[in-house]
């Protein structure tokens, strides 16, 4: 007993020094939260990143570790890679973390239509067998010594999450405490050597998966090697992560919040689309914009300095609920005692999720499409909208769709016109619309739908009204996403 007290007052003291953990500590336990580094992972995702020279930057770590694997890239690991293509790392992280999980996404796509989608086995088979090629690789990889995959590298990331989360107000009891589920619990890998890019929202590198539900913490795109160090990165990553935990027991625990709102899902589907999510289901819609309603508003409450920058993300990523949430919230928080937690106030909140207001403005028409992906260069179509204008031009349910737009389907978890890979959208048109090449019965056509602008649904912000800002008779503004396109 003595030894475990003495070893904790140790590293109480080195960490309260700055100094790096002890050697051999791979994780650690702060309240209700795990964090844990994983080596064998950084080596996968240090093998994944240089398999592919388009992903390598012009500088920097991951750069040497190209050069210093240069001589190996024609080894049968990094043909792996370069078979899997664009590869979301929301898919990598989600199979690593369990890789027995079902191939199926489960979500509303209209009232009360509850739809399940699966197709995407093939990719997952093929991202375990990279797993299994790369893991059977690491001892090489090691003997190399490349600098951040060293022990001593993963300590001090460690170690700097350590003092980001116990420098001020314990993070998780400050979620805890907002959203009134303390029983909730958080296990969090620390994905060194993944960067999400444009494939995959930084904030979201993953769906929790496994028992206890694992979390990954990716680091920032501009600074991969230093963004441990800055503990405002750490708390606006997993105070968001922790939302979406929140969330989850929420419509867990009160299911008919999902019929709320559903008249929003048209006007947002493509919003959120465009922020690298798949905005095919009503419940991924709702919950991510609720997610970074409750981030910013524990935020204000536990580091207010932080709150701008939660705020200013989420209304640059295509969330236009998050200031409606956010005034509905403040009702929550000031009555704690009648609400005691989220799904308490379940009731309210649909009421007012009813009630929030859309306007118009010109834009293409809804693609109302939901392609499920079915391989690297294919996906299926497994749902149309009645009011698709896609379904007008014969496209049916089950047709294999070839390319979008002439880009190539990456695998996904659900694709939509609007979620190509890489797609650079500040220089292209709004591809919502365009041509389907797809494969029927043994036979290629080519579905062709020209962008007709009409007047479309949008969420108002609530600063927002149209008759601020036009006169009477006045045309309607064109949507704000398209305004640069169409002004070229």
């Amino acid at each position: 007993m003595r030894r475990h007290a003495l070893a904790a007052l140790t590293l109480a003291a080195l960490l309260g020094c700055g100094t790096d953990l002890p050697e051999g500590t791979t994780s650690f336990t702060v309240g209700r939260t795990t964090v844990r580094t994983d080596s064998l992972l950084d080596d996968v995702g240090a093998i994944w990143w240089v398999g592919d020279s388009t992903r390598v930057p012009a500088r920097g770590p991951v750069r040497r570790w190209y050069q210093a694997l240069a001589a190996r890239s024609g080894d049968s690991v990094f043909q792996l890679v370069r078979r899997l293509g664009a590869v979301p790392v929301n898919v990598l992280l989600q199979t690593w973390a369990e890789r027995n999980a079902p191939d199926t996404l489960c979500g509303f796509v209209a009232p009360g239509e509850r739809r399940c989608f699966t197709g995407n086995d093939a990719l997952r088979r093929e991202v375990v067998a990279f797993f299994e090629a790369a893991a059977a690789y690491a001892p090489q990889l090691r003997s190399l010594a490349l600098e951040e995959l060293d022990a001593a590298s993963r300590r001090r990331d460690l170690a700097d999450v350590y003092l980001a989360l116990t420098r001020t107000r314990s993070l998780d009891s400050s979620v805890l405490d907002y959203v009134g589920y303390p029983e909730l619990q958080f296990d969090i890998t620390l994905a060194r050597a993944f960067s999400t890019g444009n494939t995959t929202p930084h904030v979201d590198p993953a769906r929790p998966r496994g028992t206890p539900r694992r979390m990954f913490l990716t680091p920032d795109q501009v600074y991969p090697t230093r963004s441990y160090r800055s503990p405002t990165y750490v708390w606006l990553m997993l105070v968001h992560q922790m939302s979406h935990e929140a969330v989850r027991r929420l419509f867990t625990d009160r299911p008919e919040l999902l019929s709320h709102g559903f008249h929003l899902r048209a006007a947002l589907e493509l919003e959120i689309a465009r922020s690298g999510y798949a905005g095919a289901f009503w419940d991924d819609i709702l919950s991510e914009q609720l997610a970074r309603a409750l981030t910013i508003r524990i935020l204000a409450r536990a580091a207010p300095t932080l709150t701008w920058a939660a705020r200013t993300e989420a209304l640059n990523q295509n969330m236009p609920l998050v200031p409606w949430l956010e005034d509905i919230l403040s009702q929550y928080e000031s009555d704690r005692q009648r609400y005691p937690n989220l799904s308490s106030f379940a009731p309210e909140l649909g009421a007012f999720l009813d009630t929030i207001p859309l306007d118009t403005c010109r834009g293409a028409p809804t693609p109302g499409v939901v392609l499920v992906a079915a391989g690297r260069h294919r996906a299926t179509v497994g749902w149309i909208a009645p009011s698709s204008p896609f379904l007008r031009e014969g496209l049916l349910v089950g047709d294999t769709v070839n390319t979008i737009d002439g880009d190539s389907v990456a695998a996904a978890d659900l694709l939509l016109p609007t979620r190509q890979m890489a797609l650079k959208w500040s220089q292209h048109l709004p591809a919502e619309l365009g041509i389907l090449g797809i494969r029927r019965r043994g036979r290629n056509y080519a579905i062709s739908i020209p962008i007709n602008w009409e007047n479309r649904q949008a969420v108002r912000v609530a600063s927002q009204a149209r008759s601020a800002v036009r006169g009477p008779g006045e045309e309607v503004p064109i949507c704000r996403w398209i305004r640069s396109a169409v002004r070229r």
